[in-house]
């Protein structure tokens, strides 16, 4: 199946945009970690007793620095349902941060407040932690705690790291499969996991399990208002694999398109065609992403009018992330007729050309060359949703494209482009998400020009899967697979090495031989890059370079 065969079928099942506002107030803080000997917060008893299961939807950590780290959880009884189940008013949690899993060695314990206005979210922004340095974390409230969580700072921007091990990922719809590539990738112990976007999906198409059991049917309607966004994450994050990937390490996290609806930019719906109809809805979406991630967002929001999610991050002197999303500021996908509304895929047109067409907007463009300009690291990730280099989708004769990724922007992406050779950025990379396929492509400073920067493409965690190989138009294509996979990176000094790990049956939690495919990319002198692998598994990996 491709990506215009499975959008083109969701014409079918009707794609729903009606919109609903939604209420927004602030809460939390951002207490430290201190020198002299830490007492456990005893946080004041609730005037109702919570249920049990209180923790249900688990822990989880993100966007590390150099001495600082966010905890999140939510307190959720019944999460799934439109109220979310008690409480129903502020709520006092401890939590406590250790170097030890029985947190004997305390380094912060203190009190936040989980409020209804975010869904009884918790965001603790803990600082003054060690650089380069494991710890463990908890909540507690009521005589309930949560599951232990394990996360880490990163080293000092001075610092010399020898490797950074980090998992890459995306499109994880509940309905389509299980989630047993995140039990193996917990099991890897990564030094951080960057999630690319579609962490849930808006869509709902029944039964999709091979047995019709009803074991992976959402269980709310399609989301349009809070509630239901609400309701889409608590059952995505009720998954215990998942919960595990959380747990075992920080996470760096954007959004792409399903997070609100497919292929939405900004204020306008892709049934919206060109007109800003959905603003209510992608504010309630906004919303519940901020409440159900491990996010920093300083001072916590009480609007979610916008939403900056663009971040740079540096493991020591050995690698620079930046982090960007390409829907909340892109001009609508150029080209849309009646037929094309679905996939927004087909030729291209005059207005796709513009040079004024951004899906960054202006402000996130302008920061995005600034941080590149700035890069220090001896690596310069780039961490992006969308297909960034250009897939011919039809032939030599008759091509087409896919205008809501980076080809429906072909001058914006110029322009990062011209900024990474402009800086001179050494050793330049993009690892992406969104596909459901596995590529390696080369991206090019110009049509036909040298390569600037490997792409590496991951697979989808459990949706469906786009299996149509492009490579015969598409020589740049350097690696193809279309299988449900997680990519696991290893960067040192001298290499950026991306393992694809792979499982056959999205469906069989006890899946335990994942195949790897493993695929490299060697430190170049700047302006040279080049590709070199091989294949663990049933296919060949790359053409060496």
């Amino acid at each position: 199946m491709d990506r215009r065969q499975f959008l083109s079928g969701l014409a079918v099942a009707g794609l729903t945009t009606a919109c609903a506002t939604s209420s927004k107030k602030s809460s939390g803080g951002a207490p430290s970690t201190a020198a002299q000997p830490v007492e456990t917060a005893v946080p004041t008893t609730p005037s109702t007793p919570l249920p049990d299961g209180i923790f249900s939807l688990g822990v989880a950590s993100g966007d590390p620095t150099d001495s600082a780290v966010v905890l999140w959880t939510r307190l959720a009884s019944a999460a799934t349902t439109p109220d979310g189940g008690p409480p129903t008013g502020d709520v006092q949690v401890a939590f406590d941060v250790a170097r030890d899993e029985a947190f004997k060695e305390l380094v912060a314990s203190d009190i936040a407040v989980a409020r209804p206005d975010l869904g009884h979210s918790i965001h603790v922004d803990v600082t003054n932690l060690d650089p380069d340095s494991w710890y463990f974390y908890r909540f507690r409230v009521d005589g309930q705690t949560s599951p232990v969580g394990r996360t880490r700072t990163f080293p000092a921007p001075s610092a010399k790291a020898d490797h950074f091990r980090f998992i890459f990922a995306s499109c994880q719809d509940y309905q389509w499969g299980t989630y047993v590539l995140w039990k193996h990738a917990a099991a890897e112990n990564p030094d951080a996991v960057v999630f690319l976007g579609d962490y849930i999906y808006e869509l709902s198409l029944g039964d999709l399990s091979p047995a019709q059991d009803g074991s992976r049917v959402w269980a709310s309607p399609p989301p349009t208002d809070l509630a239901t966004y609400r309701a889409r994450y608590a059952q995505t994050k009720s998954d215990p694999h998942l919960q595990a990937a959380h747990a075992a390490a920080p996470w760096i996290i954007t959004f792409d398109d399903h997070e609100v609806a497919n292929n939405y930019a900004g204020d306008v719906g892709q049934g919206d065609v060109d007109q800003p109809r959905s603003r209510d809805r992608r504010l309630a979406a906004y919303q519940a992403f901020y409440e159900h991630q491990p996010i920093r967002v300083t001072p916590e929001p009480d609007s979610f009018e916008s939403l900056e999610l663009q971040r740079s991050l540096r493991f020591g002197t050995l690698a620079d992330l930046a982090v960007i999303e390409t829907r909340q500021y892109a001009d609508a996908p150029a080209c849309r007729t009646d037929a094309s509304l679905i996939s927004d895929e087909g030729p291209s047109c005059a207005a796709l050309e513009d040079p004024k067409r951004t899906n960054l907007g202006a402000a996130q463009e302008s920061w995005l060359a600034d941080t590149i300009a700035a890069s220090k690291g001896t690596w310069f990730v780039l961490c992006n949703p969308v297909m960034f280099a250009s897939i011919n989708t039809g032939t030599a004769e008759a091509p087409t494209y896919t205008r809501d990724v980076w080809d429906g922007y072909p001058a914006a992406r110029q322009r990062v482009i011209d900024a990474i050779t402009t800086a001179k950025v050494p050793n330049p990379v993009v690892v992406t998400g969104d596909w459901h396929a596995s590529f390696v492509n080369d991206v090019a400073a110009s049509a036909g020009g040298p390569t600037v920067m490997p792409e590496f493409v991951g697979s989808s965690i459990s949706t469906v899967i786009f299996g149509t190989d492009y490579r015969a138009a598409n020589p740049h294509i350097r690696y193809f697979l279309g299988e449900h996979c997680y990519a696991s990176v290893t960067v040192t000094p001298k290499s950026f090495t991306c393992a694809y790990v792979y499982v056959e049956n999205i469906w069989d939690e006890n899946a335990d031989q994942p195949h790897r495919h493993v695929v490299g990319h060697r430190r170049f002198p700047r302006g040279h890059a080049g590709l070199n692998g091989h294949g663990h598994g049933r296919q060949p990996g790359p053409a060496k370079v």
